[in-house]
């Protein structure tokens, strides 16, 4: 009698990919109408434009800055007409956005090793255990690596 445990973790080829294609699909189109509304607009103008998103029938465009923000609602009406000669139609409202800077944050994360002790007081108490125990070995090989890092770092 076999008996198998079945695995909780599903491989990569488990996953339904029909989401990812409609994923990549709605990003295809963002990028190909970015494209289309940045012929409309003059070089300097369309090279701040970060992205687009479309919802419904309104069009968001997103910028860096409050100035080239402001510089894009004047081109309002050549952007809609230009989508709508290539095809999107359905666009009659397009609203402007500024994206929020991006940040990077650095982790200054640093090791907090138990004191000396504490270290010798975790090896001490594993001292009356059984042999064979498994928590026992395992606790005794945490305290000694810990042992090891408090000489490193001292």
């Amino acid at each position: 009698m076999s008996s198998s445990k079945k695995s909780v973790f599903k491989s990569a080829l488990d996953f339904d990919v029909r989401q990812l294609a409609i994923a990549q699909a709605i990003i295809a189109e963002q990028k190909a109408m970015l494209t289309i509304i940045k012929t409309a607009l003059p070089v300097d103008v369309a090279d701040n434009l970060q992205h687009c998103v479309r919802s419904g029938n309104r069009l968001l465009i997103f910028t860096a800055s409050a100035s080239w923000a402001s510089q894009i609602r004047f081109y309002q009406r050549d952007i809609l007409t230009k989508l709508a000669e290539s095809g999107h139609r359905n666009i009659g409202n397009l609203l402007v956005k500024i994206s929020p800077p991006v940040q990077e944050q650095v982790s200054q994360r640093s090791v907090q090793l138990p004191s000396a002790e504490n270290i010798s007081l975790i090896g001490g108490m594993m001292a009356e255990k059984q042999d064979g125990d498994v928590l026992k070995q395992a606790l005794l090989r945490l305290a000694g690596t810990l042992e090891k890092r408090l000489k490193r770092q001292g």
